[in-house]
């Protein structure tokens, strides 16, 4: 969980009006937020953060935002999002949209930046970088002394070899594969451009270099210091979502620190989500409608609707009825928020705005002991077969990269469920099949002896038009099976073992498919319903995964047997 560094003094003044600190406590609860002390090393303190879904909470700013709207009763509302964009801008490189595609920045003016100010700046840059951007993966952030900027800024991608600077925390100028190969943080990042023949640059109109996006800052215009009145805060990253909430939730906290906010343009090459000229900070939308009689049913409360629309405001929200449904209500979190993703998320902001030890508990109307469910215990049985059977099993992410599920698998992505908002493009979706999880692992295995025989029973979602969000989850079996004499007969035996001790009568069809070699692959089929596949492995897809030996694939949907239900 988020642990952020906070002095207390600059923290009361942020919540302002008179603010008793013997509230603290209390108030921290609106952000799920409890005190650990003070940090040995600074001697500010510490306050633990339980909860990863709000990165605008990451900072004294965005905590004692949260404070404000309680006391007060309403939301803010920041000028940065209204404001009208000046001449500056940024100009992308088409040749950004294969590397890193995304940048976006904004001018911030405000009072002469202290020793204090500057800690909290670079404390907001760290954990939105680490946290949210995925260790910079995601979303990586800059900030430099905008009076020595001449814009526009140029977002290009060069040959790492033939530009090179002074970065900071060094004295002699480096060129860019230098600094990934000399550098502490070249190091620590390096992975994170591996096997580009270009790297991101950001450059101004002079041809003065700024950084090294997601890497490092050069010396000379990227190290702010006490005093500087203007700055430029810029970031990068794969997706342009998280981009533009970071460079909001960093222009509200200077916004609330008393700077104003000039936005910028960026212009594109390619089209992107929001078009091809994307300002920032960006108004981003974020709503769900919920049902009236959910908040009371789910909460066990009374409350009016008009008393919740009350109490929905002063957490910062914004509440209307729906357009499009009666007795609905529209909820709507400010740009520097996005992680509605279904209306429970607005019923838990009106659980933590009233308190939730304020919410009277209540019994269930009936008393039942709890036992495994059935699916539960066939799922157990199966993994007990293939144990008897010589497999090992894994335990691998339902979430994944959608490329892992396609590409690497010469399968269609087509019926992949995405994510709508993911944090990471390496969970970005949703596996259908446990064919990936299992090929990760035979990727990493190359050095054991074989023959490798692996499986496992897990969760998998797919595409059904009739179920909840287009989609239904259901677990399945994969086994792999690797070894240079690797056949359809490996798994075809250890299907009907299976079969067997569950008493079931699994015909094979044939199967084309894209992960198995032509003629080499079989639909197994239940009650004349399809219940799964076998087959040989594709050479492009065991090279495409680096695996070196003839492999073989086993998948059962075991939400499909008779004893399931």
């Amino acid at each position: 969980m988020p642990t952020i560094l906070v002095d207390l003094d600059d923290f009361y003044a942020l919540v302002g009006d008179g603010y008793q600190p013997a509230r603290i406590e209390d108030d921290l609860e609106l952000v799920k937020g409890e005190f650990k002390g003070p940090d040995p090393t600074t001697g500010r303190t510490r306050i633990e953060l339980n909860d990863t879904n709000r990165p605008d909470l990451w900072s004294a700013a965005g905590i004692a935002r949260q404070i404000r709207a309680r006391r007060r009763g309403k939301t803010e509302t920041h000028a940065a999002f209204a404001a009208t964009p000046g001449g500056k801008k940024i100009l992308a490189d088409a040749k950004a949209a294969d590397i890193r595609p995304y940048v976006a920045g904004f001018i911030a003016r405000g009072p002469a930046v202290t020793d204090a100010s500057l800690a909290e700046l670079i404390q907001s840059q760290e954990k939105l970088c680490d946290g949210y951007g995925a260790k910079r993966k995601t979303v990586s952030v800059g900030i430099y002394r905008a009076q020595k900027i001449a814009f526009p800024v140029h977002y290009r991608m060069v040959d790492p070899r033939t530009a090179k600077f002074v970065p900071l925390g060094m004295d002699d100028e480096l060129n860019l594969a230098q600094i990934l190969e000399q550098h502490p943080k070249g190091k620590e990042y390096a992975h994170i451009l591996a096997g580009k023949p270009l790297v991101p640059l950001l450059q101004d109109a002079n041809d003065q270099i700024l950084s090294f996006p997601p890497i490092i800052n050069s010396r000379a215009i990227g190290e702010v210091v006490a005093g500087d009145t203007e700055l430029f805060v810029e970031a990068t990253g794969t997706d342009l979502r998280s981009v533009l909430l970071v460079e909001n939730i960093l222009a509200v906290d200077l916004e609330d620190r008393g700077w104003t906010i000039e936005p910028m343009v960026v212009e594109y090459p390619f089209d992107t989500p929001f078009g091809r000229e994307v300002r920032a900070p960006y108004p981003l939308p974020n709503e769900v409608e919920v049902p009236n009689d959910d908040f009371n049913r789910l909460l066990g409360g009374e409350l009016s609707h008009d008393e919740i629309a009350k109490q929905l405001r002063a957490y910062g929200c914004d509440v209307a009825k729906s357009a499009t449904a009666k007795h609905t209500t529209r909820v709507s979190t400010p740009p520097y928020r996005q992680d509605y993703m279904h209306p429970v998320d607005a019923i838990e902001d009106l659980a933590v705005v009233v308190g939730v030890n304020t919410l009277e508990p209540i019994w269930p109307a009936r008393f039942t002991p709890g036992r495994l469910a059935t699916l539960t215990l066939l799922e157990d049985k199966v993994r007990e077969l293939m144990i008897g059977l010589g497999f090992e099993e894994i335990i691998a992410n339902v979430l994944c990269s959608k490329v892992d599920i396609t590409e690497r698998l010469r399968l269609d992505g087509s019926q992949v469920v995405a994510i709508e908002n993911p944090m990471s493009e390496s969970y970005a979706a949703l596996r259908p099949t446990l064919l990936a999880s299992l090929l990760a692992v035979e990727e990493r295995s190359a050095k054991t002896a074989y023959p490798h025989r692996v499986f496992e029973v897990g969760e998998a979602v797919v595409r059904d038009d009739d179920e909840n969000h287009l989609s239904r989850t259901e677990p399945l079996l994969g086994a792999l099976v690797a070894h240079p004499e690797a056949r359809f007969s490996d798994l075809h035996s250890v299907l009907s073992y299976v079969a067997f001790y569950l008493d079931v009568a699994i015909e094979l069809r044939p199967l084309d498919r894209g992960c198995f070699l032509p003629g080499r692959g079989a639909e197994l089929v239940l009650d004349g319903k399809s219940v799964g596949m076998l087959g040989e492995l594709h050479p492009e897809v065991l090279e495409r995964w680096g695996v070196k030996m003839p492999a073989s694939y086993l998948e059962l949907r075991i939400s499909a047997l008779p004893d399931a239900r």
